[in-house]
């Protein structure tokens, strides 16, 4: 028999409605060695010997190997990134693709079976029926499980590298930057917002324009993470909402590039001192609701939306004010690479190509933020 396979079923009677099913499976270090399983039906006993047999080297802490199924290899990959300590909202987004679409429809694909051809089918059934998104998680998450196959020498390639990306649906774009002509506006009309400023928002949205931070970690901003003195905010947790446990302040950042120093202008910095001294006897943290809890991004998100058509920008995000910031910093004559350090981004690329937008002609080099924004915050 070849590593990982098994040879023939054989099934007996026992005892009264207790039937044995058994074979013999050559395991990783070559030997072959007999694995057993009983039911109440002859059936139930094959079937269960069988279910037995395609996680058995798993349960034994046996290498990672071609025969692995993707049922397996799924759960190694999540232990794997426990391991390396991700935050939970990472592992929950990973663990969604591999027990709700990777499991189900090709969880008994074996390592050496995951050909480009056969995940190519799988990722555009998903994207057919879950859409865009699933499929892009999907795709991000079958390549982390297929380098790990790699990178344990069950098979020389990285299949998914082979396969197309998942492409947006045309007419579908994600927030655009407002222009810092019309910033002044916009924001005279979110500080004049019933809505946002019976939530205690306007603020928050005030510092997301002038830091260019995420809404989770503009929400998770804590006193202890500002230095009033050298002007700086660091970017050291994020709010997440986890599956089975609720809101949480994740003592992370979202990637190693989005945990940062940022810069601040000096009226930013004036903000938060204002409101620590307003909030210190209820809570260290900068932006919380109302009632002094840990702000949802969620809910924020929603009270933009709310209120967007009213105020003239149907289109209106959170990430608007991030993509924002760094429009300001292109127009000021700032690099790719200051930007991405600046936003938290790993690869300046990724700032160039969705998040600036970039115009010919002389610019001013070295502009900060605080100049930029002189008049609107």
């Amino acid at each position: 028999m070849g590593i990982g396979t098994y040879g023939t079923i054989n099934t007996t009677e026992v005892q009264p409605a207790k039937w044995r099913a058994r074979t013999r499976y050559r395991y990783a270090d070559g030997k072959a060695r007999q694995v057993e399983r009983f039911g109440t039906t002859r059936t139930k006993a094959e079937a269960a010997l069988r279910q037995a047999l395609l996680t058995i080297e798993a349960s034994r802490g046996g290498e990672l190997k071609p025969t692995t199924t993707l049922r397996v290899l799924g759960q190694m990959f999540l232990a794997h990134k426990r391991d390396l300590q991700r935050s939970e909202g990472t592992l929950e987004t990973y663990g969604y693709a591999v027990t709700a679409h990777i499991t189900p429809r090709i969880g008994d694909l074996s390592v050496a079976e995951a050909k480009p051809d056969r995940l190519q089918k799988f990722l555009n059934t998903v994207h057919k029926e879950s859409g865009h998104g699933a499929a892009k998680n999907c795709r991000s998450t079958l390549s982390g499980m297929m380098a790990l196959a790699v990178g344990n020498g069950a098979t020389l390639r990285n299949p998914v590298r082979d396969i197309e990306r998942i492409s947006k649906p045309k007419g579908r774009k994600g927030a655009s930057a407002i222009s810092p002509g019309d910033l002044p506006e916009l924001m005279a009309k979110l500080r004049s917002s019933p809505t946002l400023i019976e939530q205690d928002t306007v603020e928050l949205l005030d510092f997301m324009v002038a830091s260019g931070w995420r809404i989770g970690e503009a929400c998770a901003l804590d006193v202890s993470s500002v230095d009033f003195l050298g002007r700086t905010a660091e970017v050291e947790a994020t709010s997440v909402r986890v599956n089975g446990v609720g809101l949480v302040r994740q003592p992370v950042a979202k990637t190693a590039a989005s945990h940062r120093v940022t810069p601040l202008p000096g009226p930013t910095v004036d903000l938060l001192r204002r409101r620590h001294e307003r909030l210190k006897e209820h809570t260290t943290l900068l932006f919380p609701t109302v009632l002094m809890h840990l702000r949802d991004p969620s809910n924020t998100q929603r009270e933009l939306r709310d209120i967007r058509e009213s105020l003239g920008y149907p289109k209106l995000m959170t990430h608007t004010f991030r993509k924002s910031a760094a429009t300001i910093l292109d127009r000021a004559g700032m690099s790719a690479a200051e930007i991405a350090a600046y936003l938290g981004h790993a690869n300046p690329s990724m700032t160039q190509d969705v998040y600036m937008n970039t115009l010919k002609g002389d610019t001013r080099a070295g502009a900060i933020m605080q100049e930029q924004l002189k008049g609107v915050i």
